[in-house]
């Protein structure tokens, strides 16, 4: 009896941090819909202002997000040779100013989109967000470690 019950026991707490770990997954459609709802709130966008604008931020970041790739790849290349390290220099550069082109590009879209002062405040309230999340991230106790 005292066998089947520690078992039991065994099992719920399994079970009980499997769902815990299940919950801090990394989940992009929520990612994306709190990132929206923040930006909407802090730019105090109308819904057909955001509307307009959100198609738009999108197709940013996936251009934007392809460059990063391009950029994660290239660092993590370990250089045979000086020239070597020099070529991929110039190409993490050249990366760098693709998305600042591209940015600019969005940019000018977004401003057609909706009025120049509510892109300015989505600019800064994508900022606020990105800070948010990385305080959340690194004040959240990592797996197998205790907060004292």
């Amino acid at each position: 009896m005292k066998k089947l019950l520690c078992i039991l026991l065994m099992s719920i707490m399994a079970l009980a941090v499997s769902a815990e770990q299940e919950e801090k997954k990394f989940n992009p459609q929520q990612f994306r819909r709190d990132q929206e709802a923040f930006m909407i709130k802090e730019a105090k966008l109308s819904p057909q202002e955001a509307a307009k604008f959100f198609p738009l931020f999108r197709e940013l970041q996936n251009k934007q997000r392809a460059l990063f790739s391009q950029q994660r790849k290239l660092e993590r290349k370990k250089p045979a040779s000086d020239k070597e390290a020099a070529r991929i220099i110039l190409d993490m550069d050249d990366i760098e100013l693709k998305i600042a082109k591209l940015r600019i590009q969005y940019h000018n879209k977004f401003c057609k989109a909706i009025p120049a002062m509510k892109v300015k405040l989505c600019i800064r309230a994508e900022e606020k967000f990105k800070h948010k999340m990385m305080d959340r991230i690194i004040r959240s106790p990592r797996q197998g470690e205790r907060r004292h």
